[in-house]
């Protein structure tokens, strides 16, 4: 009898005690919202950054021609030398564009991928001729390739880094 009413009361004890922590559980938390809320917001005002397009639809690749370096006795020891023809079909202008190359075998499988930056502005309605990107190092399975534009920034004038309106 004696262990029954002492079981009894232990476990009184131990629920009063799991009550008591959640009650003040939830008023810490009441309490801690209500504080959050009391607070005054302060916005801070960034100065503005290049806005990047990706794969930007009004810029078109209008010649793309490679001449090609090769090192029978090495490996791995091709060279491509790209002359890109690149027009700007809309309205606002672009500076740094970041292109992809794709290098392909004569079955048309890839065989390497490279990336490539030009640091120009391009105007709007205006062409931009690079002509004298050279990527070295390629394998010697590289028999064509295709470009695309990956990004460029908008509205910037890569001499100054300023941006145009």
């Amino acid at each position: 009898m004696f262990r029954r009413q002492m079981f009894y009361g232990i476990t009184l004890i131990l629920l009063i005690a799991i009550i008591f922590l959640l009650m003040r559980g939830r008023t810490a938390e009441k309490e801690r919202v209500a504080q959050q809320n009391s607070r005054l917001e302060e916005i801070a005002v960034e100065p503005s950054s290049p806005v990047r397009a990706i794969l930007p639809r009004d810029l078109e690749i209008v010649e793309a021609k490679v001449s090609w370096t090769r090192n029978p006795g090495e490996k791995d020891a091709a060279a491509a030398r790209h002359d890109i023809t690149i027009r700007n079909i809309g309205e606002g202008s672009y500076a740094s564009l970041w292109l992809r190359i794709e290098y392909i075998n004569e079955k048309k499988h890839s065989v390497e991928i490279r990336t490539h930056e030009i640091n120009e502005s391009l105007p709007p309605g205006g062409t931009l001729r690079a002509s004298d990107v050279t990527i070295d190092g390629l394998p010697d399975a590289a028999a064509d390739f295709r470009v695309n534009i990956l990004s460029a920034d908008l509205g910037r004038s890569a001499e100054n880094g300023v941006y145009q309106n």
